[in-house]
């Protein structure tokens, strides 16, 4: 676990989607499902990517991962119909995830050098 964020903007970017979808529960006051998974899910995203920018960790971007695979399946297996917002902010939330995933691993993969200190 590092304590250096892979990507700042990323992060920030997944904090201002999480609290665009958590405002968006609003919109959604005449379907009561819709509104409380987008309030409650945009929270938790904004929650997790705070946290990832003050202590970085990987666990907050598997948190933001599976939070936006579930924001991108849930209007479908919850039965409030197609919500362009849920599946557009949720496919941009696991994305974003995803690439702050594969950067800490990167940084943190072991540098391999062969005797006589060539690579």
């Amino acid at each position: 676990m590092t304590s250096e964020v892979p990507s700042k903007g990323l992060e920030w970017t997944n904090l201002i989607l999480g609290a665009c979808l958590a405002c968006s529960a609003f919109m959604f006051a005449a379907l009561p499902l819709a509104a409380w998974n987008a309030g409650i899910v945009g929270t938790l995203i904004v929650c997790c990517s705070a946290v990832a920018l003050y202590r970085y960790g990987d666990w907050a971007e598997w948190s933001n991962l599976t939070l936006g695979c579930w924001t991108v399946v849930a209007p479908f297996l919850l039965g409030f119909g197609s919500m362009w917002t849920h599946v557009v902010i949720g496919i941009c939330v696991a994305t974003i995830a995803a690439m702050q995933l594969a950067a800490s691993r990167r940084s943190q993969a072991p540098s391999i050098t062969r005797p006589g200190g060539s690579r």
